[in-house]
């Protein structure tokens, strides 16, 4: 085998994979979300322990913590992580990079709007008042959206970074820091009283399979567009390594 039939033969292989993992990632969230929605409506499962979590975040409530979780949380808001999607979106139009705004927008687009009607669907109450830090929200429970809001928001920005240089010191870079700043809020509405646990794994859940739908929509424009900037990525390194060394292949 010549490194130009390793070449011809891999640029299709990567890209199958790959789309075969992100499906099998939205279809690995939306079984992963309808258990959850069962546990809820049954009362088992994962949600027997959305009252022992929030009974022991209440009891080990501190006047720091507290602080530093509504502060998260006011972050995380509607106001606040809007206004900062929103100016994000618009610098990268600005800066001329109508795709990676467009897919940021589709991403945000589409866990606000799986968000509403999930609530609505669902309509699942909030915790107890007597529970809750700060002012009580009156809106539904089930699936927690600044969670959701976060987690995507957090991992878009981590796969348009990567994609802008592909890497694995980048990919894991950008997704530890998604994870914890989504850590981050999903505790914040557990310890304020906001949400009950499965709310926010649901939200988590939810949010990744949102992510894979946008990679693959992605990957759809770049292939009706002609610029695949890393589809087959992995296949070109192979390559110019194999080309360094200068070793004969045989057919």
């Amino acid at each position: 085998m010549t490194v130009h039939t390793l070449k011809s033969m891999g640029v299709q292989a990567p890209r199958r994979a790959r789309v075969v993992a992100l499906l099998a990632m939205v279809a690995l969230s939306a079984v992963a979300t309808g258990w959850l929605l069962d546990g809820v409506r049954e009362g088992g499962d994962l949600s027997l322990w959305d009252g022992p979590t929030l009974s022991w975040l209440v009891a080990h409530r501190d006047s720091v913590a507290t602080m530093t979780m509504t502060t998260v949380t006011t972050i995380a808001g509607e106001v606040v992580l809007t206004a900062i999607a929103a100016l994000t979106v618009l610098l990268l139009a600005v800066r001329r990079h109508r795709v990676e705004a467009f897919l940021l927008a589709v991403a945000l687009g589409s866990a606000e709007t799986i968000s509403l009607v999930l609530k609505h669907l669902v309509g699942r109450v909030r915790p107890p008042a007597g529970d809750v830090v700060g002012p009580v929200e009156h809106t539904l429970s089930f699936p927690s959206g600044h969670t959701i809001g976060m987690a995507t928001f957090t991992l878009a920005l981590a796969y348009l970074w990567w994609r802008a240089r592909p890497g694995r010191k980048r990919a894991w870079a950008g997704w530890g820091v998604a994870v914890v700043l989504t850590s981050l809020v999903a505790t914040s509405r557990l310890y304020l009283g906001d949400h009950w646990l499965t709310d926010v794994v649901a939200s988590i859940v939810l949010s990744w399979g949102v992510m894979a739908v946008v990679v693959l929509l992605d990957i759809w424009i770049q292939q009706r567009t002609g610029q695949k900037r890393w589809l087959d990525g992995g296949v070109k390194v192979s390559v110019a390594r194999l080309r360094r060394k200068a070793v004969p292949l045989a057919d």
